[in-house]
């Protein structure tokens, strides 16, 4: 099951969270914990309606972001950063995992987004869900979280949210400034890498509305017979099974996480009909789209 969250949880049950209305948010993932376990529904995917930045203090975890897996490791300095519209699910946590989180609601982004201009690209500095990062990077955010605190936790000052506007731009400057860097240490190694990532991206910005393979082939100007082998070979996938994950991945989430009825799923996603949505859905996924909203 998809949970998805449109709005901040309600975090002022939990202990040691400041909360600026529901626009930012900052706490410890341990204050998440009920009896020394994380909840269970954590584990689950989750869809959320807002940014998340987060950095590792202790412990180690395994997370899927999408259809990504991500490890990290106990001895690294980890950075995450969730876009609103990312399924995550947290696959493996260890007793001692704990990071600080920063919840940031996208009227917020908008406003640092006036301020930046066409300066820094958010859809940039979220891509990478999850990245090591240096010490000296560890102790920045924690000063910007203790200072995103303390700003909240200030009743007296009626600019609190101007000031986190300032400060958190900090965050995206920075981040932009890391991304640059080891873009340039990244580059893919060959011209097949090079064509898988420019199709995976296709295929994230067009896949509700094309599942046809020629739809991409002729996007990337080759035949649909060398996508599909230059993707097979660089990832293990073919082209038709990353668009068909796609697909199948936004349907389950918009079964389970919205109100939309299954005809309305099936609009979205582009099919001709509920009934071609409904053979597409458990062909793929072995039960029905009724079957699977019904299930707990």
């Amino acid at each position: 099951m998809i949970r998805y969250f449109d709005r901040f949880p309600d975090l002022k049950t939990l202990k040691g969270v400041s909360l600026l209305e529901d626009t930012i948010a900052v706490f410890r993932y341990s204050d998440l914990r009920v009896g020394g376990r994380v909840r269970t529904e954590l584990r689950n995917p989750h869809k959320f309606n807002f940014f998340i930045i987060a950095y590792k203090l202790s412990g180690e975890a395994c997370m899927k972001v999408d259809m990504v897996d991500y490890q990290m490791q106990r001895d690294k300095n980890y950075m995450m950063r969730i876009a609103p519209g990312q399924i995550v699910s947290m696959e493996e946590v260890s007793e001692d995992f704990d990071c600080y989180v920063l919840l940031m609601s996208n009227s917020f982004i908008e406003s640092l987004l006036v301020y930046m201009g066409q300066d820094i690209s958010i859809k940039g500095v979220m891509t990478d869900a999850v990245k090591e990062h240096e010490d000296k990077e560890k102790r920045t955010m924690e000063y910007i979280i203790t200072a995103v605190r303390n700003i909240i936790d200030d009743d007296s000052n009626p600019f609190r949210r101007k000031v986190l506007e300032h400060l958190l731009m900090v965050v995206f400057y920075g981040s932009q400034q890391a991304r640059s860097v080891m873009m340039e240490d990244k580059k893919p190694r060959s011209s097949a890498e090079v064509l898988t990532m420019k199709f995976l991206q296709e295929v994230k910005e067009h896949f509700r509305q094309e599942r046809q393979l020629n739809f991409y082939s002729e996007r990337l100007c080759i035949t649909p017979r060398y996508l599909s082998r230059v993707v097979k070979e660089t990832t293990g996938s073919s082209a038709a099974e990353w668009i068909e994950r796609y697909v199948v991945l936004e349907a389950r989430a918009l079964l389970k996480s919205t109100n939309m009825t299954i005809q309305q799923v099936s609009d979205v996603l582009n099919f001709p009909s509920q009934t071609f949505f409904g053979k597409y859905f458990k062909r793929r996924v072995g039960i029905s789209p009724k079957e699977y909203r019904r299930e707990g």
